[in-house]
């Protein structure tokens, strides 16, 4: 699971602990509401779309996405999904939170996509527009300027793996 994930559970273990929550009388301490999906949901992801041709393809990044956003999520993580989006009253921040993010001497922030979801009454639409997110997300690993900057810290693609992190928009 990626450093972000670890960092909510964190931040809200510690407000938690110290009961930060209610220490400051006019102070309102929230913690967006978060849905983080693993690393297996991209592996299962990738073997049942059979994506695997991906890693060595010598294809474009819009034939890339093309692919994924063409692709199904497994159905168990769209039924959580449903569920997620029926308790969600705002808009949604769909997040990566990779195996190679968290590299001490050679970060990844900011090199794989993240997108806003804006909040919809119809649960059905929120439901397609969260799914295409989530898999362009996925998708993302494997652009050409990823590809570069893997290549460029000497890690291997085929040994990245991706988490999501699903977040409230505050604010």
């Amino acid at each position: 699971l990626g450093g972000k994930a670890r960092g909510l559970a964190f931040v809200n273990h510690v407000l938690l602990k110290y009961d930060f929550y209610k220490k400051w009388e006019h102070v309102r301490i929230m913690v967006p509401r978060t849905l983080v999906i693993t690393t297996d949901y991209f592996d299962r992801f990738i073997i049942e779309n059979g994506l695997q041709y991906v890693i060595n393809a010598d294809i474009s990044d819009t034939e890339i996405l093309s692919e994924f956003v063409a692709s199904t999520l497994p159905s168990d993580l769209t039924e959580a999904l449903k569920v997620f989006i029926h308790s969600m009253h705002r808009p949604i921040a769909v997040r990566s939170s990779s195996k190679l993010e968290d590299s001490y001497y050679q970060p990844f922030a900011g090199v794989y996509s993240t997108y806003m979801i804006p909040r919809t009454e119809n649960e059905d639409q929120m439901l397609r527009l969260l799914s295409k997110a989530i898999k362009s997300v996925y998708a993302s690993i494997y652009f050409a300027a990823s590809r570069g900057y893997i290549a460029a810290t000497a890690n291997v693609i085929s040994e990245e793996k991706m988490g999501i992190i699903l977040q409230e928009v505050c604010g």
